[in-house]
């Protein structure tokens, strides 16, 4: 959306300035049509900065597009001239790209909007038939006038049902892949309660051996027995929350929360196993944004998820040395976001699999890490979920140096 607002904003005025180099521009484009540039690109602005003033801004944006299209064609047909049949016949080829337009950028009201901007071209032709001939007869511009007018009247109905069609089709596909999803997810709801409570079971049992047991041999048995059990409970948490990701339907919900007790909080939960392994884990906040992470805006389930997994990953695949969780505000252009880094001193990636590591079930195993326990899903789970916050990932990664997972959030619009 941002970029269509933004071409739009610069070729109507690329457009605008050549018709006024050559005289064919009409005073009703003089100021009328760096208005239009102006707002267009405040949409792309707007998109950007708050994407949840759309709904808002995007109808008057349209009612005024439409407003403009018919003055000036309503112009172009008073007086008959060369520049005005110049700017019927572009005007006329751009009413159709304006129903593009409307369709998808407000697909509720795109038929409606449409719809009145052909019946206000309608009339004008019905107008211009109307028109008392002068007393010099027609001159050859005005039948012109009148044939590229009547060509857009005949024309665009069929521009106008194949959109309607289309947005049809696509809400059609759109309730089809939901409900499709909802199939899977209450298979997979069905099938984790019935391999969860006997799971369950199985925990508890083998707790209430431990209790009875002395040897070490037996222990050894029953900690082999826990930790299968647990990894086949993470397995199936893992396997749900993915395909959780893939509802159509899925919604992210912005509050305001303190990034900085989140991410110190992560650290808490996560520094016992990064010190079994003998490594070390640490929080590092760049000190001029401290106060701006303490007040961050976005969903801080999803934000914990993220950089759970990321941590999850990197104490995975290092060996010695630690895991580092940076965080500072980005600094991009048009909005502020935060900055999230999990760095290690692990064992690295090769240059071939990174393309690869983000995908469903992919498993890098190598000979210094033994094995590697997991589904492949973590850092697809991140993935996914960076990508339903509107975010990047990025991943700079060497062999034998470690690797570093960076975050880009936008700061989320919770009004």
């Amino acid at each position: 959306m941002t970029g269509v607002a933004l071409l739009a904003a610069i070729g109507t005025l690329v457009i605008w300035l050549t018709d006024r180099q050559q005289g064919l521009a009409t005073a009703w484009d003089q100021w009328t049509i760096p208005l239009l540039s102006a707002l267009y690109f405040g949409i792309g602005v707007l998109h950007v900065v708050k994407p949840r003033c759309m709904p808002w801004a995007l109808p008057p944006t349209l009612i005024a597009t439409s407003v403009y299209l018919l003055v000036a064609i309503h112009l172009a047909m008073e007086g008959p001239s060369l520049p005005k049949l110049y700017a019927l016949t572009s005007l006329a080829q751009m009413i159709p790209v304006f129903y593009v337009i409307a369709f998808v950028a407000w697909p509720r009201g795109g038929a409606w909007i449409s719809g009145l901007t052909y019946a206000g071209l309608l009339a004008q032709y019905l107008f211009s038939l109307q028109a008392p001939m002068p007393t010099g007869g027609w001159g050859d511009i005005q039948p012109l006038t009148q044939k590229a007018l009547l060509a857009s009247v005949l024309i665009h109905p069929a521009c106008i049902l194949a959109l309607s069609f289309i947005v049809h089709l696509r809400g059609q596909l759109s309730t089809s892949q939901q409900e499709a999803f909802k199939g899977k997810e209450r298979f997979l709801a069905m099938l984790s309660h019935e391999i969860r409570t006997p799971l369950q079971a199985m925990l508890g049992t083998i707790d209430l051996l431990a209790l009875k047991l002395n040897g070490s041999a037996e222990t050894r048995a029953l900690d082999r027995l826990r930790n299968s059990a647990t990894q086949l409970d993470t397995h199936l948490r893992d396997v749900t929350e993915f395909t959780r990701l893939e509802d159509p339907a899925l919604r992210i919900q912005a509050d305001t929360f303190d990034l900085t007790q989140l991410l110190n909080d992560l650290r808490d939960d996560w520094i016992e196993r990064a010190q079994a392994k003998g490594l070390t884990l640490s929080i590092d906040i760049a000190p001029g944004d401290q106060a701006a992470l303490q007040a961050v805006t976005s969903d801080a389930t999803r934000v914990r998820q993220i950089v759970c997994n990321l941590i999850s990953n990197a104490l995975k695949y290092t060996l010695v040395g630690g895991v580092t969780v940076h965080a500072s505000l980005s600094r991009q252009p048009l909005a502020r976001g935060m900055t999230i880094v999990v760095e290690d001193s692990g064992v690295g990636i090769a240059a071939q699999y990174l393309e690869t590591i983000f995908q469903p079930y992919v498993r890098l195993e190598d000979a210094r890490a033994l094995r590697v326990d997991g589904t492949g899903l973590g850092l697809a789970v991140v993935q996914r979920l960076v990508d339903h916050l509107g975010g990047q990932l990025h991943v700079d990664s060497h062999p034998d140096r470690g690797s570093r997972f960076t975050v880009e959030l936008p700061m989320a619009d919770n009004g």
